[in-house]
């Protein structure tokens, strides 16, 4: 392969590779979706979570991101600590199936989940071979 030929090729490759890097962002998106362990409530958690592909300018850099975009997120994935919950705009707190109204509940914290983390690890020779494969090699 002469020299003009070779930098056609990785031209063409690296144009690709932003195509390809998307897909598996979205396959990473839909695992992550449908492997989630948590309970929904409003499902907005599990929809908003959001796998996409970034390139740097010269296409040398290729970034696949998978992320929360409900504020809440980063309490899904990894945990809280106990803490003191509160009344912002009333006296008290109360809930449908409480005994009567409380002025603080002391919250034992959650467990993160570690669902995007976990759905990278378990995808990552995916990954690897895609790419891999997509060079020639």
């Amino acid at each position: 392969m002469s020299g003009f030929k070779a930098i056609g090729y990785i031209e063409k490759r690296k144009a690709g590779m932003y195509i390809l890097c998307n897909l598996i962002a979205k396959k990473l998106e839909k695992s992550s979706k449908n492997n989630a362990t948590w309970k929904d409530r409003t499902g907005n958690a599990r929809q908003g979570i959001k796998g996409i592909s970034t390139s740097s300018k010269t296409c040398r850099v290729f970034t696949i991101s998978l992320s929360h975009s409900v504020n809440y997120g980063s309490i899904l994935e990894e945990g809280s600590k106990p803490h003191v919950i509160i009344p912002k705009n009333k006296k008290a707190l109360y809930w449908k199936g409480a005994a009567h109204p409380v002025k603080e509940i002391h919250h034992p914290g959650t467990k993160g989940t570690h669902e995007l983390e976990n759905t990278i690890n378990n995808n990552t020779s995916v990954i690897k071979t895609s790419l891999i494969n997509y060079w020639g090699g």
